[in-house]
Parts: C-alpha cells; sequence; structure tokens
C-alpha cells in the first residue's frame, strides 16, 4: 500500500507563523480593555464616595472677660454665612506657642470629654441659645445640633478654653486652672492658632491665627 503524504508549503508555513501574533495582540487588547473598565469604576466609585467640605463663613474670637463673673477665658464661634455644618462633623484644633518656645495644643470633638459648665456636664463647644436652653440642655451639646447663620458655639469657661487651647482635660480647680494660664503667659494678646476641621472630608472650614482680646 502506497501511503500519501502531505507536504506543507511555504505559503502555507507563513501565514501559520503569522496568526500567533495576531491572537497576541488581540488578547493583549481585550486584558487591557478588562483592566480599564476595572479601574474605571473603581476610580468612580472613589471620586463618588467623596466628601465636599460645606463652604462656610466662620469667626473665632477668644475673650479675657466672659462667665458670669468677666473673669474668664472664652473662645466663641460664630456662623456668618453659607453652608450650616453639623457639630458632630467638627474638630477643633489649636496650637498656641509660650514665651519659652514650647508649643502647646489640643483637639476638641465629640470623642472629648464633658467639663461642667455651672453644674451640668457640657460638650463643648457648646451651641449658645438660651431658646433652646442652657448649656448642657439637650440640643445643646456638640454633636447635638446644626450649627447655621447667626449661630455661636462657646467653651464656656476657663476649663472649656484650656481644654481646646493646652489639651487640658483634668478636673483642677478653677483656681488651678487661672495658674495654668499664668504659667503659660497667657493673657491678653497672646496668639492662638486656630484650625476647624470637617472631619468628613478632612478639610478646613476655618483656620486663622486668634489673638485674645
Amino acid at each position: 500500500m502506497k501511503q500519501t503524504h502531505s507536504r506543507k508549503t511555504c505559503a502555507d508555513s507563513g501565514k501559520e507563523s503569522a496568526v500567533s501574533p495576531v491572537i497576541g495582540v488581540m488578547l493583549m487588547l481585550v486584558v487591557t480593555i478588562i483592566i480599564a473598565a476595572f479601574v474605571s469604576v473603581f476610580a468612580g466609585n472613589t471620586f463618588g464616595a467623596t466628601e465636599v467640605a460645606p463652604t462656610a463663613s466662620l469667626d473665632v474670637s477668644i475673650i479675657s472677660n466672659g462667665g458670669d463673673n468677666k473673669d474668664q477665658y472664652v473662645m466663641l464661634i460664630k456662623h456668618l454665612g453659607g453652608d450650616s455644618i453639623a457639630s458632630g462633623d467638627m474638630q477643633l484644633v489649636c496650637y498656641y506657642t509660650t514665651a519659652n518656645g514650647n508649643m502647646l495644643g489640643g483637639t476638641v470633638s465629640t470623642i472629648s470629654p464633658a467639663i461642667k459648665i455651672g453644674e451640668t456636664n457640657t460638650k463643648i463647644p457648646y451651641l449658645n441659645d438660651l431658646s433652646i436652653g442652657a448649656p448642657g440642655s439637650k440640643g445643646t451639646n456638640l454633636g447635638e445640633f446644626t450649627m447655621t447663620s447667626g449661630d455661636v458655639l462657646s467653651t464656656g469657661n476657663n476649663l472649656g478654653t484650656a481644654m481646646a487651647v493646652f489639651g487640658e482635660v483634668s478636673t483642677k480647680t478653677d483656681e488651678q486652672i487661672k495658674q495654668l494660664y499664668r504659667d503659660n503667659g497667657f493673657k491678653k494678646g497672646s496668639i492662638v492658632e486656630v484650625e476647624i476641621i470637617h472631619t468628613p472630608s478632612q478639610k478646613s472650614v476655618y483656620k486663622g491665627k486668634v489673638t485674645v482680646e
């Protein structure tokens, strides 16, 4: 029996060798398209979830004649206009440099301990609005209200301001707190760097140097 052998011509061989690069390129294109689609979806989800900071005009002051007896350092935060800000999304950060160059700082947010304002435990800075209630009443504590145009927040007394400026959170007596101010040279004319951060976006809604009045 005579066996028949098929033979490839040079033309056939050239066709087959050209197929492999074409398939390789097509596979690379498919992989590239899949990766690009994945990145696009991921980026879309990431940017879609980004929080936008409210745009508001705030004014911050520190007075030396606050409190019932006009002898307390009190920080006041006023909302002059613009977007409302949920107080639970606010973080107050302060830095103060003493005369000998030491830098002290404090951070206040909803996780900070409450302090005594009068006889009531109060989360500062509280909403200073007697139509809602005295400091510490429901709706006045930080985290319980939304700050809108015309609202004023307050640190209440020497201890509240020391907590914000020095990071002081102890239960010292009023006289001990006053001594703390004296030891650190804190007085009228002292300068405190104040920043208010919108925590969901981690953006500043206020940043400036405040001179004690």
